[in-house]
């Protein structure tokens, strides 16, 4: 499978399989890397897409990481016919701000934060400049296809962080018994793997 390094923009990237129509952007989070993508492609890449996984320092201030972002989808839109996210907890949030007004073929959403306004109000202490920015900038339309992979005992995101958003955008939900927030264990990612091997196919079903 070709793996190939680039930059795009101020983002570091990995573009991985060969040059297709259809694309999915993989949105790591908290401590994750653009390699983390790999897996995802190996599922991906055989079914048609190409997939990208960038570096995002998604614990930094939003303003600085979501003009990268957008960016990076700048990029797609002029490159690629359509495209589809890949996100996991808070990179899943930052790709709903990135493609709000946008149109997607598909959007698969692990452990995500998806109202990051309830989502600080739950902390014990708060930064304000950043709560503010925040109100300022929740997610007021989405119209496209979301599939939820969430963990049953998620002790980092609560399900009344995302009850509202999962309710109003009509997602479709999975939740993963016997499972954390950062899925690692073998089973934990064979079901996973299942996860999102159905989904795509289900896309390509109705395609």
């Amino acid at each position: 499978m070709n793996i190939e390094k680039c930059k795009i923009q101020h983002t570091n990237a990995i573009i991985i399989g060969e040059k297709k129509e259809n694309v999915f952007l993989f949105v790591h989070g908290q401590a994750g890397n653009k390699e983390e993508a790999i897996r995802f492609a190996n599922i991906a890449v055989p079914l048609g897409y190409q997939v990208i996984g960038i570096d995002l320092s998604v614990m930094d201030v939003p303003w600085n990481v979501l003009p990268k972002l957008l960016e990076v989808k700048d990029f797609l839109k002029e490159h690629y016919s359509t495209i589809s996210l890949r996100a996991n907890s808070i990179g899943c949030w930052y790709s709903l701000l990135a493609f709000e007004n946008e149109k997607i073929e598909q959007a698969l959403f692990v452990s995500p934060i998806l109202d990051m306004k309830r989502f600080v109000e739950g902390m014990e202490e708060k930064d304000e400049q950043y709560y503010e920015w925040v109100v300022l900038h929740q997610i007021a339309n989405w119209s496209n296809k979301t599939y939820i992979l969430r963990a049953e005992k998620d002790l980092v995101v609560s399900d009344k962080v995302n009850e509202t958003f999962i309710n109003q955008f009509m997602c479709d939900v999975v939740t993963l018994k016997d499972s954390e927030h950062w899925l690692h264990t073998p089973e934990q990612l064979s079901s996973l793997r299942k996860w999102e091997e159905s989904v795509l196919k289900q896309q390509i079903e109705r395609t």
